[in-house]
C-alpha cells in the first residue's frame, strides 16, 4: 500500500511539473505575439497619418490646378480679343490705304483732264506728293543723327576713322536693341523662405517671396512663369535639399522636362544644386522649377530661388 500511494506522488509531481512548464511557454509565446501585434499596430497607425496627410496635400493640389485652369482660360480668352483687334487694325489700315491710293488716282485724273498731260504739278499734286515723303525724310533724318559723331567726340579723339565708321552701324544697333527691350522689359526673381514636403512628382515647386516681377509673368501662388512675349530668356534656379536627403528637380517649359536639378546630403548636412538655361520661347508658353520624385522635400530659408528675364525679343 505505501508503496503505491509513492508512485501515485510521484505520478502526480510529474503531471504538475510538466503542466506548469507548458503554461509558461505558452504565455511567452503569446507575450511576443502581443508585441509583435503592438508594433505592428503602431506601424500601421503612422501609414494612415502619412495617407491622410498625402491625401490633404493632393486635395490642395487639385484645388490649386483648378485656379490655374480658369486663369489658364482667362489668358487665352484675352489673347483671342487681342488677335481679333489686331485683325480689325489691319482691315482698317488697308481700307484706309487703298481710300487714299483711290483720291490720289481721282486728283491725277482731274489734273490730266483739265490741263492736259505736262511736264508740270499742280502745287495742290505737289503737296501731296510731297507730304508722302515727309515719314522717309524724318526716318532718315533719324538715322543720320545716329551716325553723327559730336564735333566735341572730333577733338576728343582724332582716332575716329575709318575704323569708327565701321564699328558705328553695330553701335546704332545696339542702342536700337537696348531701347527696343526696355520697352518691353520681362524680369522676375523669387526666393523661397516656408519648406516644402511630401511633393509629388511633377508638382510645381513655390517661391512665394518676389523679389522683382517686371512685366507680371511670375506667379508665385502656382510657382510658374508665362512668358507675356516672345524671345529669348535666360532662366537660373537654385534647390537646397533636407537633412541627409537626396532631392530630384527640373526646369521645365510647358510641362517638359529641360534641365535637371540634384542634391545629395548626408552627415546631418544640407546640399544645393543649381541649373541655368537659355530658352527661345513663345508668348503663353509656362516655365516652372518642378520635383522629380515621390515624398520630394525642398528646403526654404531664402537658400532656393528661381529667376529669370528676357534678353531679346
Amino acid at each position: 500500500m505505501k508503496t503505491i500511494l509513492s508512485v501515485g506522488a510521484c505520478w502526480f509531481l510529474f503531471v504538475f511539473i510538466n503542466v506548469e512548464a507548458v503554461t509558461d511557454g505558452d504565455f511567452q509565446s503569446l507575450l511576443a505575439r502581443l508585441y509583435a501585434l503592438e508594433e505592428k499596430q503602431a506601424f500601421s497607425e503612422q501609414r494612415i497619418a502619412a495617407l491622410e496627410t498625402e491625401n490633404m496635400l493632393s486635395q490642395k493640389r487639385i484645388a490649386d490646378l483648378e485656379k490655374y485652369k480658369t486663369f489658364s482660360e482667362r489668358r487665352v480668352a484675352a489673347l483671342e480679343r487681342k488677335n481679333r483687334r489686331n485683325d480689325a487694325h489691319a482691315i482698317v489700315m488697308k481700307m484706309y490705304a487703298q481710300k487714299v491710293a483711290l483720291e490720289n488716282d481721282k486728283i491725277l485724273s482731274d489734273k490730266a483732264t483739265t490741263k492736259g498731260f505736262d511736264n508740270t504739278l499742280s502745287d495742290e499734286l505737289f503737296s501731296l506728293l510731297d507730304k508722302g515723303k515727309i515719314l522717309p525724310s524724318k526716318k532718315i533724318s533719324s538715322v543720320e543723327n545716329e551716325y553723327a559723331v559730336t564735333p566735341n567726340r572730333r577733338v576728343n579723339d582724332d582716332r575716329n576713322t575709318a575704323a569708327e565708321t565701321t564699328n558705328r552701324p553695330n553701335a546704332v544697333l545696339q542702342s536700337e536693341h537696348r531701347r527696343f527691350v526696355a520697352a518691353g522689359t520681362v524680369a522676375f526673381s523669387a526666393i523661397k523662405l516656408d519648406h516644402q514636403e511630401h511633393m509629388g512628382i511633377n508638382q510645381n515647386i513655390l517661391f512665394g517671396n518676389v523679389l522683382t516681377n517686371e512685366g507680371g509673368g511670375y506667379h508665385p501662388n502656382l510657382g510658374v512663369f508665362i512668358a507675356p512675349q516672345s524671345g529669348v530668356y535666360v532662366f537660373s534656379s537654385a534647390i537646397m535639399t533636407n537633412i541627409n536627403k537626396e532631392q530630384y528637380s527640373a526646369i521645365a517649359v510647358n510641362g517638359n522636362l529641360v534641365a535637371q536639378i540634384y542634391g545629395h546630403a548626408d552627415n546631418g548636412r544640407h546640399d544645393q544644386g543649381s541649373q541655368t538655361v537659355v530658352l527661345k520661347l513663345n508668348a503663353g508658353d509656362e516655365v516652372a522649377v518642378q520635383n522629380r520624385q515621390s515624398n520630394g522635400d525642398v528646403w526654404g530659408s531664402q537658400f532656393s530661388s528661381f529667376s529669370g528675364c528676357l534678353v531679346w525679343l
